[in-house]
């Protein structure tokens, strides 16, 4: 058994790690080494620093590094208490987490998030643009906190989303998604009404408490929006109906409006939803670029093609600016050319209207003072 040394100790027993204990200047240090030799050795090194009244290192420990699921998970904290957007910010770490979780924070670069995006050829610009937004505000909420220098992600380029189109479902896509749902979790159809009849968004509606529902008003208090502030949901017939199938099955444990098949709150559709889509877009390829959120064009683009003015649409999807609304002129072809047809129909009733006009009782034109091929 080797002699002890004072100063130098094993930690844990029989572990092979090797620390020195030492005092400088009244205050007691410890330290860990590794192996038994060097720590005697540094140990050493220690006392005469200090004999020599020599100033100690900053840090007398290599620093541990940072992790990028580190400040993530110090970062979630603070998106929970602060954004509207903290569930779509969790949704995003998912896919984050398994590439940069494990990596030093210090160490990640511009560069490497820019390949990750590029890699995600499934994803769309937009959704691309939300994983690099959720990335910027760790690394800046991690700068707040002095757990990092630097925000590699603000260097990262967006990428240009194509909002020109705007998708909506056809009454015939809609007839297609609500028969299978039926088929596979009939349960969950009047949360399908609900979202085309209204245009509330996804969050809106799954968050709903029936304290503000009001079924003999026709409408809904929205106290949280995503532009924070409230608005009135009105309800139609259809509306109404599929509200009072969820009050039927309203649970005592809960006051959520949408519940799960057990009769518990529930957040989010995403979970049948997926699956309904699976055979839905099996029966119509063109469903497969249909998301939750296409219910809210659906009922933004109806009420356009409808005839309802812009400034009453505005108000009925709660959007904030009305610049947001006119985006939904993007209508379809058949609308378009009803529109064109209204045209026609304008210029052959003016023209009926304005040609007796053009001839005068002796029978020569007005416009050029001969006789015209009529009065002949």
């Amino acid at each position: 058994m080797a002699k002890a040394v004072r100063g130098v100790f094993e930690n844990p027993a029989d572990s092979g790690v090797w620390w020195i204990n030492f005092y400088f200047a009244g205050k007691r240090h410890r330290e860990k080494v590794g192996r038994r030799s060097d720590a005697i050795a540094l140990y050493q090194k220690r006392k005469t620093e200090a004999r020599a009244g020599m100033k100690l290192p900053e840090s007398l420990r290599v620093k541990k590094a940072v992790l990028f699921e580190d400040l993530a998970r110090e970062a979630m904290l603070y998106s929970a208490a602060h954004k509207r957007s903290h569930r779509g910010d969790l949704c995003n770490l998912n896919s984050l987490l398994p590439v940069f979780g494990k990596l030093k924070a210090d160490e990640i670069t511009p560069a490497q998030i820019a390949s990750y995006l590029t890699s995600r050829s499934d994803l769309r610009p937009a959704t691309l643009n939300r994983y690099r937004s959720t990335m910027s505000m760790i690394f800046a909420e991690a700068i707040r906190n002095g757990r990092a220098q630097s925000n590699p992600a603000r260097l990262v380029r967006l990428r240009k989303e194509d909002n020109a189109r705007i998708r909506f479902l056809s009454f015939q896509e809609e007839a297609v998604m609500r028969k299978k749902i039926l088929e596979r979790c009939p349960q969950h159809e009047p949360a399908f009404t609900v979202a085309i009849e209204t245009g509330m968004r996804m969050s809106e509606q799954h968050l709903l408490d029936w304290d503000d529902v009001h079924l003999e008003r026709r409408q809904i208090d929205l106290k949280h929006t995503k532009n924070g502030s409230k608005r009135i949901v009105v309800l139609n017939e259809r509306a109404l109906e599929a509200l009072r199938q969820c009050k039927t099955r309203r649970s005592s444990n809960t006051s959520r409006v949408f519940l799960s098949r057990l009769g518990e709150a529930m957040d989010s559709p995403k979970a049948w939803f997926k699956l309904v889509m699976k055979d839905a877009i099996v029966e119509d390829p063109a469903l497969r670029d249909v998301t939750w959120h296409v219910f809210r064009h659906t009922f933004i683009s109806r009420l356009v093609m409808a005839g309802v003015d812009l400034r009453t649409t505005q108000e009925l999807a709660g959007h904030k600016d009305i610049s947001m609304t006119v985006r939904y002129a993007h209508l379809s072809p058949d609308h378009k050319l009803n529109a064109i047809d209204r045209l026609t129909s304008f210029r052959a009733q003016e023209e009926s209207q304005r040609l007796p006009m053009m001839i005068n009782p002796s029978g020569r034109s007005i416009a050029s003072g001969k006789r015209s091929r009529a009065a002949a």
